[in-house]
Formats: C-alpha cells, structure tokens, sequence
C-alpha cells in the first residue's frame, strides 16, 4: 500500500466533558440519559442526522427483548424510552414474547427529545476518526478526534463510552479485540418495507408469535428451491412482520444476506450495492409466491445496510454460552439477556437458534477493555464468545448495556477512578434504584 505522510495540525478542542458517549444507537442514546441523568457533564455524538442506529437508519425491527416467559428482563430507561414511543402511537409495548414493534420516525423523535430533556450536549453529523492517548498513563484517552461539517476537531472527555457497535473507539486506542472469520461472522441484512401488503390476514403472526415473524416453512423451501435453481440470490428467513413499522398495510421484511466484513470499507461498499441488488431481485419472487404480499410495492430500504457482528472487546470477564444458558448470578451484574442465541449463517441460508428457559445475567466487567483506564464499550461489541454474543448483540439488551455504561462512566467520573476499579457492586445497586433489572 502506499503512503502519504499527513502535515502536523493543532486540532480546536470543540468541547471538554466528563463523559463522552461516541455512536447514538440503541446503547449510545440510552447511555448518554443515564449519565446526564447521574450528574455527568456529557456529549453524544453519531455520525447521522438522528439517532437509534440500526433501529432507524436500518429499519431493524422489532425491538428485542424486554420479557421472557411475561417477566421483565430489561426495564429502566430502555423501557421508559418505549413507553413513551407508545404514548405517540408509536409502539406495541404488551407482547407476551417480549418484543416491541415499533415506528422509526417516532423511535428517532422521542430518542432525540429524551437526550435533550437529560442535558446532554447532542452533536450530529459527527464521526469518531481516532483518540489520542495519554502520554503519561497507557491505556488512558483524554480526547477522541472527529470529522463533521465544521472540520476536524478534538473532543476531550474524563471519560468515554464506546457505543459505536464496531469497537471503533478501542480499535483506535489499540486496546485488545477480536473478530470472527469472514466464514463465521454473522452475515449483513438490508430491511426494507413494503406497502399495499394485506395485512389483516397476517396480524396475529406478525405480532403475538415468539419467533419474532412472519414466515411459512413452505415459503423458506419454495425459495431454498429457486435458490438452488440459480434464481435468487443468498437469503435468509424470511421474516415479513410489523417489526420496524406499524402502520395498516405495511411491513418490514429481513431477507437479504451479504457475508462479509462490516469493518473494511471496500466490504462494506460491495454489501451495500450486493443487497440493494438482490432487494429487486427478491421482491417479485415474494409477491408471487405469497398473497398477502401480492399487490404490495416497495416503500423504502434502511439508509446502510444492518451489521449483525463485527468487533468484540477483549474484556476483563468474557460471556460464554455457558452463562447464557446456565444463569449465573455474578455480584457485578449489570443487566440481563433474554434473547435466544441465534447464529445467521454466511454460508448458506440456514439459521442456528438455541431457545432460552430464563433470563441470564451480564457482568459489567464485559463491558471493560482490558488495559483500559478510561474507556468502556456497550452494545454489540461487549466481551463474549460468538455463540454469547449471538443473544446479547439484541437492542433491548443493548440499551439495558447503554444504562450501565452511563451509569458507571458518570460515577468513574464523581470518584475520580479508573473504569476497572469501580465497584460493581455498588453500580448494580445505583442501577436498581433507578429502575433497571439486575
């Protein structure tokens, strides 16, 4: 590869914070509330116009999980963000699966009005480019360096709150993670949605059932078919459910699969243009072979693609599918997992789903890069096993991740400790005070 060496620069120091929280999906935004609201002086920022991630910019629906078995699993900000989405008819909040299908444009308005209403300094259009460490202590990052509209610029911050989903912040800090093999890493989805369906005919299937979907076996084997006639492109499911919408005649649709790496740009580009492809590849054979769907058109596709898995933080304790099928009460729990552990496959288009009895617990020493002074993560990248990370990488237990990240980066903040030295024990506390199940 060929270099160019970049001129030196003095940088314009933006903002100084105590907590700064990069990425506003699901964990970033939950996480920017819980530390404002625990006393931190705190600034979002996400790379889009609105927040909620893959929820929004995705269409990724419904929003999983909340309950298991009807009991809570996940509660605080995450269920008090939904509840207000409900008011403005903007969410099914009652499902016995636990699962909430909601509107995008009311999830990107009552996260952005909840963000505002804690005091957090919110800044959109703006993308984690690096960190520059701390001379004087290694694994300590003072400032994280965006690009926007205004230039490059320097945030400094106390302390910071990796909500990117891919483990930017700590690829940037060099601190230690992993990624599966392109053959193993769980494949890319490009949702879109569909109007003129007649969904009056699939209510109940799209809402009540505990698989999350809309989808016939015969359906899968009619496309295994085509597929294996060289008619249709990779796909997986489908599932065909009110899960990123709930409008009369609408539904999303979780079909298309790229197999790739989310991280390296030139992949990323290829499963954009691939999936968008096999988007108008796939319509027409579903309207056909299903007559729910047979006057339906497309409406709208998510804004990028949806990445299941890219980066996982090497952390101080690791969730392995043994916790998450043997439930384990550790005395730092942080948040609980209800998900059932589903691995997408790259290869074909088969799925591997391990249904859960109970809810398990999550530790936040997951949440921890080893060597880190400063920096934690929530949501996807949190340290786990592939097989852990297959029910954890979900949005309720990503928000409910997002809570005990705030949390615990605004009381670093207050004790003035290192994010490895703060007690666990006391944060679970501070969390079940203010509502969260632990």
């Amino acid at each position: 590869m060929k270099y160019v060496e970049e001129p030196a620069k003095k940088l314009p120091v933006l903002a100084s914070v105590d907590v700064l929280v990069c990425g506003g999906g699901p964990s970033g935004f939950i996480a920017a509330i819980a530390a404002a609201r625990n006393g931190a002086k705190t600034m979002l920022i996400e790379k889009y116009g609105f927040l909620g991630g893959m929820a929004t910019v995705s269409l990724v629906g419904p929003i999983s999980k909340f309950k298991i078995k009807g009991e809570f699993a996940v509660r605080g900000i995450p269920w008090e963000f939904v509840e207000r989405m409900k008011q403005k008819n903007g969410a099914v909040t009652d499902l016995y699966s636990g699962n909430v299908p909601f509107d995008p444009e009311v999830y990107k308005l009552v996260a952005m009005q909840m963000v505002r209403e804690a005091g957090v300094d919110l800044l959109l259009h703006a993308y984690a480019v690096d960190v520059i460490p701390s001379r004087a202590e290694t694994g300590r990052c003072n400032y994280v360096v965006i690009e926007c509209k205004s230039g490059r610029q320097v945030i400094e911050a106390k302390y910071i709150v990796d909500c990117t989903g891919d483990a930017d912040i700590v690829h940037f800090a060099k601190l230690p993670y992993e990624r599966s093999s392109v053959n193993e890493t769980q494949p890319m989805t490009l949702y879109f949605r569909m109007g003129g369906a007649r969904t009056e005919n699939m209510e109940d299937l799209m809402m009540e059932r505990e698989d999350k979907g809309y989808t016939i076996r015969a359906l899968h084997e009619l496309m295994q078919e085509a597929r294996s006639r060289g008619e249709l492109p990779l796909f997986g499911g489908p599932w065909i459910q009110h899960g990123s919408t709930l409008h009369h005649g609408e539904v999303s649709v979780n079909v298309t699969r790229y197999p790739g790496n989310a991280v390296d740009v030139r992949n990323l580009t290829e499963a954009e243009c691939t999936t968008r492809e096999n988007m108008f590849d796939l319509i027409p054979f579903l309207k056909k072979a299903m007559p729910e769907l047979s006057d339906a058109h497309l409406i709208f596709s998510g804004t990028q693609v949806g990445i299941r898995e890219s980066r996982r933080i090497d952390g101080l304790f690791k969730m392995t599918k043994d916790e998450v099928l043997h439930k384990v009460d550790f005395p730092d729990t942080v948040a609980k997992g209800a998900h059932h552990i589903d691995i997408h496959s790259s290869k074909d288009n088969k799925q591997e789903l391990v249904i859960l009895k109970e809810a398990y617990n999550i530790p936040y020493r997951s949440l921890v890069p080893k060597g880190s002074r400063n920096i934690l993560v929530a949501g996807r990248c949190i340290s786990a096993s592939r097989e852990a990370f297959a029910s954890i990488r979900v949005q309720a237990q990503c928000m409910a991740l997002g809570q005990a990240a705030g949390t615990a980066a605004a009381m670093c903040s207050s004790l003035k400790v290192d994010v490895a030295h703060l007690d666990g024990v006391m944060l679970r506390h501070r969390l079940a005070d203010q509502g969260a199940v632990v």
